[in-house]
């Protein structure tokens, strides 16, 4: 990740939720702490523990409504495994994607399934990835 500032306010806390979402105008993923964009990705994925897939509503209502871009969804979690480190652990791990105009939620991109909540979540430059619950993803 790249951060947005050299000064001690924009250093991230790993023990504190963050949420990230899809920056449109840079085409990147940004961490949000605290109310300041932290930090921006520089193409690797990010990995989000305990995460949860937050949907504006408000917000959401105003895209349409405007056809305008803001931010309004994105996924909140941890960006440090609760044992102090980055888990490398494998797991199956299925695309969900968001659309204002489509969902009303993060859905699941073969069923259409709205998702929630992720024990991880991987941002990649170009989809979302998280793990795979049976019932919920076959």
């Amino acid at each position: 990740m790249i951060r947005t500032k050299p000064d001690s306010r924009y250093d991230i806390d790993y023990d504190r939720k963050v949420f990230v979402y899809k920056n449109l105008h840079k085409n990147c993923w940004s961490v949000r702490q605290d109310g300041l964009v932290k930090a921006h990705s520089d193409g690797s994925p990010i990995s989000i523990y305990s995460a949860t897939m937050k949907v504006n509503q408000k917000g959401r209502e105003r895209v349409i409504r405007e056809k305008s871009k803001n931010v309004h969804a994105g996924v909140s979690g941890y960006l440090r495994f609760y044992l102090d480190t980055v888990w490398h652990g494998w797991v199956d791990m299925v695309e969900i994607t968001y659309n204002p105009y489509k969902y009303e939620s993060f859905v699941h991109v073969q069923n259409k399934k709205p998702r929630w909540f992720a024990s991880i979540c991987k941002l990649y430059q170009d989809k979302v990835l998280v793990e795979a619950i049976r019932g919920l993803t076959d």
